[in-house]
Parts: C-alpha cells; structure tokens; sequence
C-alpha cells in the first residue's frame, strides 16, 4: 500500500513539473511567432491574470477572470517616453522575468529596457526605466 501511495504521489508531481514546462512554452509562444501584432496576451504566474501589451506605445493593462466575480481589464502603465517615440506597432515586448510579479519590457527599436512592477496591491503597479550604464 505504502509502494502504491509513494507512486501515486511521484505520478502527481510528474505531471505538476510537465504542466510548469507546458506553462512556461506557452507563455514564450508570442516570442517565438515572429508575428508583428499590435495587441499580445501575456501569462503571469496567477491562473486568472494576464498582461494585455499595446505593441505600438507600450500600455499594459492586467486582465484578470476570476471565478465568482466579473472579469476586468484595468490599466497598469506604460513608459513616460513612449509619447514622444514614433509610434510603431512591434515597437515593445514583453518578456516574463523568475520574480512572478515582474516583467521586462523593451522598446525594440531603441534599446531601452523597462522594469514592470505588478502585483494584487494596485500601490506596487508600476513601470519604471532601467538605467543604462557603461560600467
């Protein structure tokens, strides 16, 4: 009974650590396609939330569905320079980071990279620019 417990418990993680690569190439797929879109969906670590990126200026709004409640889509930022640069859709993406509750964003046409801050306490949102520096 103890061998067949011991299995049933080692089959389960398997498949937890199987559905965590699934969920990591999934939210990788939009990096992959090459695909030049002006709206991209991207996967957080909380199953009922998503970034919504505006490829041309940089916006991200949280999508979120929960269960019980109703869904939303509400605003979280965008960099303060996106306004004065060209606006070109592709311009930004968008690229998960090991810390569930940020991002890096980066304008693919100047180099500038973006630290996104989210979590479930709206004072922590955030988008901020990383400094670049020579040294």
């Amino acid at each position: 009974m103890k061998k067949l417990l011991f299995f049933g418990l080692m089959m389960c993680l398997a498949a937890m650590a199987w559905g965590q690569m699934e969920y990591r190439q999934l939210s990788d797929v939009n990096h992959q396609t090459g695909e030049t879109v002006r709206y991209k969906l991207y996967p957080t670590e909380d199953i009922w939330t998503y970034l919504k990126l505006d490829t041309q200026d940089g916006t991200i709004t949280i999508v979120r569905y929960p269960i019980k409640e109703a869904s939303t889509e509400v605003y979280l930022g965008r960099p303060n320079e996106s306004s004065s640069k060209t606006a070109k859709i592709g311009r930004y993406e968008l690229y998960p980071t090991s810390n569930i509750w940020r991002f890096i964003l980066i304008d693919q046409i100047d180099g500038d990279v973006y630290q996104v801050q989210w979590n479930v306490e709206r004072e922590n949102w955030g988008i901020i620019r990383v400094p670049y520096s020579t040294q």
